[in-house]
């Protein structure tokens, strides 16, 4: 019995020991990443405040081709929203428009196991013919009190942010192809 009672007070310490560690540890944890594009800015704004568009960079879809995707009926305006369940790879969540003007997008993901996190696109025309665009991508995402779930936050950012960058790198390829095949289609037609 004195060794069960001993076990138990060393589990207690042990777990009061580690609450008081976790209390130490930021209680939210902000994730940004950026890119350059080569695209004018209001193609960059028109690409990412309309959902419809988000499955041909979105990093949890093209990683996973079986991904099941549905939109709000309206795609482009707050209150749309991107929601999507892998097929291949065990994700899942809803990524909602919360508001939209010409420099900022601001969202709201609801991503599998984690708590709801604000967050969106700062959009920042950088050329000098606006045809050069800094996007970044962030999210502040706040942890509950449990220990595991601070400690858990020391690695969000290397998890979701490489998630991030993936999805920018996607979305810069995407939108300079389209750029340079809405360039060539052009020329074509001027030629004739």
């Amino acid at each position: 019995m004195r060794l069960v009672k001993m076990f138990l007070f060393v589990l207690l310490g042990l777990f009061a020991v580690i609450t008081i560690i976790g209390l130490f540890i930021p209680s939210s944890v902000k994730i940004s990443r950026g890119i350059i594009v080569s695209a004018d800015s209001s193609k960059v704004y028109k690409e990412l405040s309309d959902v419809k568009n988000w499955n041909k960079w979105l990093p949890w879809i093209t990683a996973d081709s079986g991904a099941i995707v549905q939109l709000s009926p309206v795609t482009n305006e707050p209150g749309s929203y991107f929601r999507w369940k892998g097929m291949k790879i065990n994700s899942a969540g809803t990524i909602t428009l919360q508001s939209i003007n010409q420099n900022e997008i601001l969202l709201l993901h609801e991503l599998k196991d984690m708590n709801k996190a604000e967050g969106g696109f700062r959009i920042r025309s950088t050329g000098a013919n606006n045809n050069v665009t800094e996007v970044l991508w962030y999210m502040e995402y706040k942890l509950k009190w449990y220990p595991w779930e601070r400690f858990f936050g020391i690695f969000t950012d290397r998890i979701i942010g490489s998630a991030f960058d993936k999805g920018l790198e996607q979305f810069k390829t995407y939108i300079e192809q389209a750029d340079v095949n809405s360039n060539a289609s052009a020329s074509i037609t001027m030629e004739n």
